[in-house]
């Protein structure tokens, strides 16, 4: 995940756009994009709910529990226009490449100018879009870097098998260790079945991404290191 620097208008399109996700069941399938364009504020989305947001309550509401934001960022509203399609069919994410890093918080180059602003993945993804998978890859790896002997890695989670029934994951890095060790090991240990993992982040408010950045993350946990071993 990009680093957010606090009291930046990227720290608020991202954090705005994780408030709105809040405001969804988790197991809906959402994605909310938000667009700081100075004048207005442009909120993008598609949900599967049928639960339709008042954004006239809503951006009060966020001004409020965010004053300090606001107040530094010398904003006293918002213009809000909501362009969120609900009760559309969002099939869930099967599969993709995400970029895994042993620090959580990547530290990437702000653009000279900026006319607009908006808000990035993973925030505003619902776990079925994406998110889910973004923590479980996090998840894996954050058992195996000293291992890996890297800090990086490309990753593509899929749930789709090939001929041998094994899933067709790929690993990008810069390891000494062979790709399909990697990818065995990765295999025997974790079985690529975002489930159960995804009732682990059921009582996980994704703002604390943002808001808390040093908090204790449920997707980082090593509870499985004592299988984590090569012969």
């Amino acid at each position: 995940m990009r680093k957010l620097e606090k009291n930046t208008r990227r720290y608020f399109v991202n954090l705005f756009s994780d408030y709105i996700l809040s405001k969804f069941e988790k197991q809906e399938n959402t994605i909310i994009q938000v667009t700081d364009c100075e004048t207005f504020v442009v909120v993008n989305g598609v949900t599967t709910s049928s639960k339709e947001i008042n954004f006239n309550e809503l951006k009060y509401e966020f001004i409020e529990s965010f004053k300090d934001l606001f107040e530094s960022l010398e904003i006293k509203d918002i213009n809000v226009i909501d362009i969120i399609k609900y009760e559309q069919k969002l099939e869930e994410f099967k599969k993709g490449w995400i970029s895994v890093n042993k620090s959580l918080y990547v530290s990437e180059e702000d653009p000279i100018s900026d006319i607009s602003v908006s808000s990035e993945f993973p925030y505003g993804h619902s776990l079925g879009c994406g998110r889910g998978m973004y923590y479980y890859s996090h998840y894996i790896f954050n058992h195996m870097y000293y291992l890996l002997g890297v800090n990086d890695l490309y990753f593509f989670y899929t749930t789709e098998m090939n001929d041998d029934e094994d899933y067709k994951i790929k690993i990008t890095s810069d390891s000494k260790l062979q790709k399909k060790t990697i990818r065995d090991l990765v295999l025997d240990v974790f079985d690529m079945d975002l489930t159960e993992f995804n009732q682990r982040l059921q009582s996980y408010e994704f703002m604390n991404d943002i808001l808390n950045p040093d908090s204790p993350k449920p997707y980082l946990v090593q509870d499985r290191l004592e299988d984590i071993m090569l012969l």
